[in-house]
């Protein structure tokens, strides 16, 4: 008994000590919702254009991405030189992700594999909610995503997404920031991966 009560309680101070850093010692609350959905990239009649600058290994690209919701649970990604000669082409369709054309220098699997994670953290919709989390002025709602986690900080009073992050089960790997956002639009965003060399930035190009 005495041998079986030593074994939980080591297996429970392993748990809380693998608990990822985003949610640790924060207190859980009660989740009001079972959904939580991404507006940013949600509008089928916007193309969402933004300057963009991608730092993947030790290569550098600038240019112009455009995002552009074709159907419900599907999108289309295409990154472009300022001449409009095309970086990369990815397409959404709700956990699958084709690449219709990438560039050479681009084109190698852990490069292509990670940038499609990326972006498929950055537009999915709609997310089902395991646990909320209470921060200070905001929430923090946990979803599940296939082997990882995804979390949304939620600025409590307005409803307005801030920050993803997506994690394993104890380690932050990848960390979005949305700024400057109104009319469910972010002007600002960066994606920067916590233990690979890539970060991108993106700045929102006004249509008028």
């Amino acid at each position: 008994m005495m041998r079986f009560l030593t074994t939980s309680l080591l297996f429970l101070l392993l748990l809380s000590g693998c608990a990822v850093s985003t949610v640790k010692g924060l207190p859980e609350t009660k989740t009001q919702i079972t959904t939580f959905s991404n507006p940013y990239f949600s509008n089928p009649t916007t193309d969402y254009v933004y300057k963009a600058k991608i730092n993947a290994f030790k290569n550098v690209f600038g240019g112009i991405l455009i995002i552009k919701k074709i159907k419900e649970n599907n999108h289309r990604v295409v990154f472009t030189t300022n001449f409009g000669n095309k970086i990369f082409d990815f397409e959404l369709d709700n956990n699958q992700v084709t690449t219709h054309f990438v560039l050479k220098e681009l084109d190698k699997k852990i490069i292509i594999n990670t940038l499609q994670r990326d972006f498929k953290t950055l537009i999915q919709e709609h997310h089902p909610v395991l646990k909320t989390y209470y921060s200070g002025e905001n929430l923090i709602y946990q979803s599940k995503s296939i082997k990882r986690f995804n979390h949304f900080e939620v600025y409590k009073k307005s409803g307005t997404l801030t920050k993803i992050t997506h994690t394993s089960h104890s380690k932050e790997k990848v960390i979005i920031i949305f700024s400057k956002t109104e009319n469910y639009l972010a002007r600002h965003i960066i994606i920067d991966h916590q233990n690979a060399p890539i970060k991108i930035a993106l700045d929102y190009l006004n249509s008028n």
